[in-house]
């Protein structure tokens, strides 16, 4: 079990980081081809768009892993994302618009509205994607979850590196080929889940809209708990500003490659099985995403100073203190990316709730506070202890819920081993890709 699950993980951890290896070249040509002011404009843009999702998506996802347990109704649960995932998508771009012309430049300063209207575009695609990926992963098809967005972020990468290299790379160019990037999964998923219309059920879809929207308030403040800096950041600081604190973001987060790997291959069989199992098996995976955030967000903190200004460039040298400001919330995170997930059997959505809102106040006031006296610093900080409420609180509840020990969740030998395997499988899945490569040969079953 542990040898087949350490493989599992190895082999989504391994694409992921090659995934980030790609994103990583797509955002040192955003920050070298747009500068600091360029980035913060694209960002901001982006961010409208993804936090439109955010409340547009209305949990649908919360309601499919919930609904799952039943066998008959899997099919209609994948016929149901597609049509569900376009119309509710829709409807969110227009609101987005509807919201943003309302609020006016002095409550959302807008860089362009043109390119926010060719932003709102990607959310139907976006949508869509959030719903069948959710699908592959219940049914354990992670690699494919995995093999669209590496696929996406290739061709990703090659425009914008082209664009870049023939100097043509331009703010409107990075939006489009960002919206282009959300559609393309698309063509990978559909195949492999291949929704037939006819197992539609509209009753079914719409328990899951009532379903998810009980659950969709904690889940809206908790996408918010991680977007909102960025928002405050841009109405009262600089684009340059938001464009220092944001690729400090984008790096910190990612090191939850480990721990989302990890979570993604556990939450099956977190659904399953009685109570007291799926609890024990939560407080394991509890301490092995505990440990490989402390490993990831410490080497991330560690090469940080170096990495950035020699890679970004001089002008992003002021991205390191946020950082490492974000650090230690982002540990903490990691030590409870599991347990959100057993909470949902626990079918407490108003309690749930109240847990992500509580952190999303904090956060707010915190930076309302300390972001005119520290400015991007101490927004991070603002942000690291809010995510710290967040786990904290979730943690709390899982305990008191199972009456487990606080010692089950601290990682110990077992857990370093496990790091170990992982780490190990890694390099071989690494390495025999390599000799592929240079042989040309098919791939081996042994690494399927």
């Amino acid at each position: 079990m542990v040898n087949s699950a350490a493989r599992q993980v190895a082999h989504s951890i391994t694409t992921r980081v090659v995934m980030l290896l790609v994103g990583a070249f797509v955002s040192v040509a955003i920050a070298r081809g747009l500068g600091p002011e360029g980035r913060g404009a694209y960002f901001v843009l982006v961010t409208i768009a993804i936090v439109a999702i955010s409340l547009g998506h209305l949990s649908v996802e919360q309601a499919q892993v919930c609904l799952w347990k039943r066998p008959e109704a899997r099919a209609a649960l994948s016929a149901n994302s597609l049509l569900l995932g376009v119309s509710v998508g829709v409807l969110s771009a227009l609101a987005t618009v509807v919201v943003t012309t309302a609020l006016g430049p002095e409550v959302v300063p807008v860089p362009s509205h043109t390119l926010l209207a060719v932003a709102l575009l990607g959310i139907p695609c976006s949508m869509t994607v959030l719903y069948l990926n959710n699908i592959l992963v219940l049914r354990a098809r992670i690699e494919w979850v995995n093999w669209s967005g590496l696929c996406t972020g290739l061709v990703h990468c090659v425009v914008l590196l082209s664009l870049a290299a023939t100097g043509r790379l331009s703010l409107a160019w990075v939006v489009v080929m960002w919206v282009i990037s959300l559609a393309l999964p698309l063509a990978i998923v559909i195949p492999v889940i291949r929704p037939r219309l006819r197992d539609r059920d509209l009753s079914l879809a719409r328990r899951e809209l009532g379903m998810g929207l009980r659950y969709h308030t904690g889940l809206v403040s908790l996408f918010l708990l991680f977007r909102i800096d960025i928002l405050m950041l841009n109405a009262m600081m600089t684009n340059a500003a938001v464009g220092l604190y944001s690729l400090a973001a984008t790096l910190i987060e990612l090191t939850r490659v480990a721990v989302d790997s990890i979570a993604q291959v556990a939450l099956p069989r977190q659904m399953e099985g009685d109570h007291d199992s799926a609890a024990a098996f939560t407080a394991r995976t509890a301490r092995l995403t505990l440990l490989f955030a402390l490993v990831s967000v410490g080497l991330m903190c560690a090469v940080a100073p170096i990495l950035i200004p020699v890679v970004y460039g001089s002008a992003f040298a002021g991205s390191v203190p946020p950082l490492l400001g974000l650090a230690p919330g982002l540990m903490v995170l990691g030590g409870t990316r599991t347990i959100a997930a057993f909470l949902l059997r626990l079918d407490r959505p108003v309690l749930m709730s109240a847990i992500s809102v509580t952190a999303l106040v904090v956060n707010v006031v915190l930076n309302l506070v300390l972001i005119p006296a520290f400015g991007i610093v101490g927004c991070a900080v603002a942000s690291s202890i809010g995510y710290g409420v967040l786990g904290g609180l979730q943690a709390a509840w899982f305990l008191r819920a199972t009456g487990l020990p606080l010692s089950r969740l601290l990682p110990g030998r077992e857990e370093v081993g496990y790091l170990s395997a992982v780490s190990a499988r890694s390099a071989a899945v690494v390495a025999a890709r390599t000799r592929r490569l240079r042989q040309r040969d098919p791939a081996a079953e042994e690494d399927r």
